[in-house]
């Protein structure tokens, strides 16, 4: 095993929307596969064909593209160990699992649904953990081959020994170990000969020469009887690894009900994949002191299992969001600017994606500004409205504002009224009327600053009106920034608008 090259796999269910934990369990396979030099797999577990969905495991592909996982195999990228899909191995399941029958490992189980039923029923009544009898699992060589010759209906189960423990060394919790005696003979082959998840998954693990299992803790409980299944046909067991579940706040098991597990939410809501891996990385990892933002290839370089804390990683929106935010401000502008277009066009600020050279470098702007508190692409429009929407109110004070808002809210009404404040406005239209051209930041900020001398007051004095008037928020971006932005006659229209709405100005 040691000698082996690292070959590691996630293998997702194509059964609804790609799922959150995938990422998070997918992003250690990477990161491990890549750290030594390995291969990364993708296998599309789909042998559940009532709730299969083609579309489903088309999101899958498309998530894992988007995030960056690229995997070295799988369906839609081929690979010498395929096929990839479980659906497309049920011959190997059915050869296999009769290999176990004839090795002595597996037996034909005829017991019909009605039974299992009666047994559960039984059990239950009197506080039995519920379970399979092993009824089948005696019968001789001659009555199988009657059973089989009539044409009964048969499952193949696992002979698990009826004595001693199966040892789980899990190289993240030590040993784990589980009595015999109390683990059913799992079902492998169901009656219409689907494999179950347990033959499926140590088959394909085998065959497609998996060296390291990193997966959910959830699965801990299956892992004996898997490693009697490697026993059973003489195979090496691969390395487990067993990561802490994705929990809620109240540590409860991540679901849609508390959290959105959808991936496809996390990209509809623009976040980028560089936050939700960093994010997803911080999920049970620890790069090293107190560092807590970091790229995917900073991960790899850094990565080690002994770093992983198994005390259950908080899934919180709030601490995604920050991490997002601290990506979103260390992207390049341009590209920031290009993957935020589609959310400007969807708030109805552009008529479609493709922008003049102009509109691009003043969106850039925009960007670069709204960025600093936006926490996801579709909040920029939102944080950036203050540019496009020409038709506004000042505030009303809600009853609900604490002190500090109505305050604010208050000076912003109150400085309409002062005879400084109406000086400034009508000198600063003055001002702008003057100019020839379109008016620059630099030269706004020129503005600004002599209208300051000319009245001989401070900015809260003379500047409050004008952003009332230009903006109706009593705060926000720069307004030198909203004057060279927005430009020269919208300007003008929204500043004689305004006094049009409040003829006390």
């Amino acid at each position: 095993m040691e000698d082996k090259r690292v070959r590691v796999r996630i293998a997702p269910s194509p059964t609804g929307d790609p799922h959150v934990g995938t990422a998070y369990i997918g992003l250690f396979n990477y990161v491990f596969a890549k750290k030594n030099q390995g291969d990364f797999l993708l296998r599309i577990e789909d042998t559940d064909r009532t709730r299969f969905s083609q579309d489903s495991e088309q999101q899958i592909f498309d998530a894992m593209h988007w995030l960056g996982l690229d995997y070295d195999e799988g369906p839609d990228v081929g690979g010498d160990k395929g096929p990839y899909r479980q659906s497309e191995r049920f011959s190997i399941y059915k050869e296999y699992a009769e290999k176990l029958v004839e090795k002595g490992e597996a037996y034909y189980c005829f017991c019909t649904p009605e039974r299992l039923s009666k047994l559960r029923e039984r059990q239950i009544a009197m506080k039995q953990p519920p379970g399979y009898d092993r009824h089948c699992r005696n019968l001789s060589d001659d009555e199988v081959k009657q059973k089989l010759a009539a044409g009964e209906a048969y499952v193949i189960r696992l002979k698990m020994p009826y004595e001693g423990d199966t040892i789980v060394q899990d190289e993240l919790r030590g040993k784990i170990v589980f009595e015999n005696s109390k683990i059913d003979d799992q079902v492998l082959l169901k009656s219409d000969g689907f494999p179950t998840y347990h033959l499926a998954n140590i088959v394909d693990d085998y065959l497609m020469g998996i060296t390291h299992v990193i997966r959910a803790e959830e699965w801990i409980a299956s892992t004996p009887k898997h490693i009697q299944l490697y026993k059973a046909f003489g195979w090496d067991e691969p390395k487990w690894y067993h990561m802490p579940l994705l929990r809620n706040a109240d540590k409860s098991k991540i679901s849609k009900r508390k959290n959105p597990v959808s991936l496809n939410y996390y990209i509809e809501e623009g976040y980028l994949k560089e936050g939700l891996l960093n994010f997803l990385g911080l999920m049970g990892w620890s790069f090293g002191g107190d560092r807590e933002i970091f790229s995917i290839s900073e991960m790899i370089e850094n990565f080690s299992f002994d770093r992983i804390s198994l005390g259950g990683p908080v899934f919180d929106l709030v601490k995604l969001g920050w991490v997002n935010n601290q990506h979103m401000k260390l992207k390049d502008l341009k590209e920031l600017t290009k993957l935020a277009v589609p959310y400007f066009v969807k708030a109805g600020y552009y008529e479609n994606e493709n922008l003049s050279e102009e509109q691009f470098s003043k969106l850039e702007r925009m960007v670069e500004i709204s960025r600093e508190s936006a926490q996801t692409l579709k909040e920029l429009p939102e944080k950036a409205s203050i540019y496009f929407e020409d038709e506004f109110r000042l505030p009303d004070i809600e009853e609900a504002a604490n002190s500090k808002e109505r305050k604010s809210i208050e000076k912003l009404h109150g400085s309409l009224e002062t005879e400084i404040g109406k000086k400034s406005i009508e000198l600063f239209i003055s001002k702008i009327e003057a100019l020839n051209e379109d008016i620059t930041e630099d030269e706004a900020k020129v503005i600004l600053n002599e209208l300051q001398e000319e009245l001989g007051e401070g900015p809260a004095t003379v500047l409050m009106p004008i952003r009332a008037v230009l903006t109706g928020r009593a705060r926000g971006a720069d307004l030198y920034t909203v004057i060279g932005i927005i430009g020269k006659t919208r300007v003008l229209q929204r500043v004689r608008k305004s006094k049009e709405n409040y003829n006390k100005v």
